[in-house]
Parts: C-alpha cells; sequence; structure tokens
C-alpha cells in the first residue's frame, strides 16, 4: 500500500470520527438542560416556584376579565341596536333613570322601528330568603316581556309566565347561601311585595351584585311605584332600527335633536363605557393589575434563587469550561437557556393549576372565569421574560469570575 492510499483512508477514518463525534452530541441533551434536570428534587422545587408566580398572574388577570365581562354581561344581552341613556350615567350599578317621554321623543326619527323601556334597582331591591326570613339587596331587572328586550331564551321562551301579576323570573347562578336555591324557591317577598317564582335563566354575578330577579315592567312599577311617573322613569331605553341603517349618522342625528339630558349609545359604545369605567376609573381595575406586577416580581426573585443556587453549585464545572477557552458570552447563553427552560416547564405547570383554580371560582362565586388565548400569551410572554432577566442577573457572578478565583 502506497503512502497515498494510506493518507486517504486515515483522511476517510478521521472524517468519518469527526462525523460520528457531531452525531453523538446531536444526540447528547442540551448542556443547559441537563444542568437543569440533573436532581429531579431541585428540579420540581424550581418548576414548582414558577408554577406559584404564573398561577398568581393568571388569577389576577382571570379576576380582572371576570371583573370587566361580569359588570357588562347585561348590557350585552340587551337586545337593541342604539341606546338612550342619562348623560350623567357612569355605571349602570349606580343607575341614573331617564325621563318618559326620551323614548316617545325616540319613536319620532323614521329609522327608529321600535324603542322600549329598561328598568333597573340595585338599590331598593330587597329579596328575603326563605330559608332564614333576612331580606337582602338584589338587582332587579324588568321590562315588557313581549318586547323580548334581553336575548336570553328562557325569559323568551316563559314571558307568557311572568308577565302575569306578581311573578318574578329567578337568575339560577344567584348566590344560594344569601337568597336560598333559586330553583327550588316558590314564593317570597321582594321590597314586602308577594311574589311567586314562575323559572329560572342563567346570568351570572358580578361584582356588584350576588343575584338577579327579572319581572315585567308593570309588577316593577307596583313595587317601585315612583318610577311610573314624573323624571324617575327606565335607566335605559332600547332602540331598534331599520336594517340598513347607519348608526353612526342616525346617533349623529338624534344627539343633534333630543335634549341634552340623553346621551345615544351603541351597544360597543356602552360597553366600552362601563368596562372603562371598572378598568380605568374604579379601583378595581387598577388593583388586579398591580398584583399581575407582584406576580412577575416574586417570580423573578424565585427564578433568581434557583438560577444562582445552581451556579454556586457548579462553579468548578463552570471554570473549566473557562479554563478551557469557553468564552463569557458562551457560559451566559448557557444560563439563558436553562432559564427559558424553566420557564416553560414553570408555565406548563401554571397553566394545569390555573385551569383547575378557574373552574373552582366559577363553580363557588359564578363569575365568567375564562381561559383566554390572549391572556394565555401575555402571560406566557411575562413568564419567558421573567425567567430570561433572572438567568441574566444570576449569570453576573460567572461571567465577571476570574478562572483561578473559581477554583480557589
Amino acid at each position: 500500500m502506497g503512502l497515498r492510499e494510506m493518507d486517504r483512508r486515515l483522511d476517510i477514518d478521521s472524517n468519518r470520527s469527526t462525523t460520528w463525534a457531531r452525531r453523538a452530541r446531536r444526540r447528547l441533551p442540551p448542556l443547559a438542560w441537563r444542568n437543569l434536570a440533573e436532581s429531579k428534587m431541585r428540579l420540581a422545587a424550581s418548576v414548582a416556584g414558577t408554577a406559584f408566580a404564573v398561577t398568581l398572574m393568571f388569577m389576577e388577570l382571570g379576576f380582572r376579565g371576570a371583573l370587566l365581562d361580569s359588570m357588562v354581561a347585561v348590557v350585552r344581552s340587551l337586545d337593541g341596536d342604539l341606546f338612550l341613556i342619562h348623560r350623567l350615567l357612569y355605571t349602570m350599578a349606580v343607575p341614573q333613570p331617564i325621563a318618559h317621554g326620551r323614548l316617545e321623543q325616540a319613536r319620532s326619527f323614521d329609522e327608529v322601528t321600535w324603542a322600549g323601556p329598561f328598568y333597573v334597582e340595585t338599590r331598593r331591591a330587597r329579596w328575603r330568603n326563605p330559608a332564614d326570613g333576612i331580606p337582602r339587596r338584589i338587582r332587579v331587572l324588568a321590562y315588557p316581556p313581549a318586547d323580548l328586550t334581553l336575548a336570553i331564551e328562557p325569559l323568551r321562551r316563559d314571558r307568557v309566565l311572568w308577565e302575569r301579576p306578581d311573578t318574578v323570573m329567578a337568575d339560577i347562578l344567584s348566590k344560594a347561601g344569601r337568597y336560598g336555591p333559586m330553583e327550588r324557591v316558590g314564593s317570597s317577598e321582594i321590597s314586602g311585595r308577594r311574589v311567586m317564582v314562575v323559572g329560572t335563566f342563567a346570568l351570572g354575578t358580578d361584582f356588584e351584585t350576588n343575584g338577579t330577579l327579572v319581572m315585567s315592567e308593570e309588577n316593577f312599577l307596583s313595587v317601585f311605584p315612583d318610577r311610573r311617573y314624573g323624571a324617575y322613569g327606565p335607566n335605559v331605553g332600547v332602540l331598534r332600527v331599520r336594517q340598513g341603517t347607519d348608526l353612526e349618522q342616525l346617533r349623529a342625528a338624534m344627539l343633534a335633536e333630543l335634549p341634552h339630558d340623553v346621551d345615544v349609545l351603541t351597544k360597543p359604545g356602552l360597553v366600552a363605557r362601563e368596562q372603562a369605567f371598572w378598568d380605568k376609573v374604579a379601583p378595581i381595575g387598577t388593583v388586579f393589575m398591580i398584583g399581575v406586577v407582584m406576580g412577575f416580581i416574586v417570580g423573578m426573585a424565585i427564578c433568581y434563587q434557583v438560577l444562582y443556587a445552581d451556579i454556586g453549585d457548579r462553579l468548578g464545572e463552570f471554570a473549566t469550561l473557562k479554563a478551557m477557552g469557553y468564552s463569557n458570552s458562551w457560559l451566559f447563553r448557557r444560563v439563558v437557556e436553562q432559564s427559558v427552560y424553566l420557564s416553560l416547564l414553570g408555565y406548563a405547570a401554571g397553566v394545569v393549576v390555573s385551569l383547575l383554580a378557574f373552574r373552582l371560582v366559577h363553580a363557588a362565586t359564578g363569575l365568567p372565569m375564562l381561559f383566554r388565548p390572549t391572556t394565555a400569551a401575555m402571560v406566557l410572554l411575562l413568564t419567558v421574560l421573567m425567567c430570561i432577566l433572572s438567568g441574566a442577573l444570576a449569570a453576573r457572578r460567572l461571567v465577571a469570575a476570574d478562572p483561578a478565583q473559581l477554583y480557589a
């Protein structure tokens, strides 16, 4: 065998060894993952700590979403195109009625095909719990049953039942501990007047009310006779318009001609006004966002402690890599990779816990705790950012150290 042939075979063997080594390296898990998963107990504790922060952020955002959704549940159920409200109204939770004559004035517009009253009473209505006899505050909604004002199927289907004198429909999601089990209640009292529960529907509670009754306009005015005459009329005028009508153009025309004590809004406008009050004006929305920030800070502290302790336990190994010529940036990237793995594991565990918690809160309170994709994406982004920042802070100890000092 000639020298050239031997050199060629040696080159081939060398290339095969290099290829085999590369393939072997590809089959090995990344260094950052092996560092994180070496101790199963430490890994479980690290994931649990991160999941706690993830769950805290999910719950705060879930409560905020439940607040905004529950406070507009009634508005979203109204079957109308435009709505007359008092100009001073800032939230449906504090009713501000309009004058009776405003509905007649709204009917004078050719594009308006129907205008009906919608009453809300949240301050003076008292429902006597049949179980303990204690009267408690409850929300009462009222309108003529034939108007089909609320797009809730049981109310439409059973309207012939609750249009009779002294009858009501009860929200089955009302808190039974305060009002009794609504599905089994026969008769009781609303603000001293005897009424019969003839059916149930599902609407839900909110942060202002723990239960809801629906009654006809005539029954409502019998319980609250001061709402029958004068300026103290319905809370909302619900308008339906001809198909194809430009709502914004009609709204502008009505605002120009109607008295200045009323405002005219589309449904999206009314929903936005209500949600803006609770999210920005009332302190509740701000409190929940502060809770999200606190969850982020707590998560950063937990991740930092986990990664800092792991680096401290591996200073000798990192010193060897530094002495072998690996750069600070390479070591920094390994720590950041480890923090990303930790964030993904903690996020997955936090999602599972949060889904269970959402169901428990909904069952206990009736609040609409919805797991939205936008919320999930936001929490994922916050979790990854939280862990990366923690990893970057923890890696400073490693990057700034001298290999000789690490061995000392």
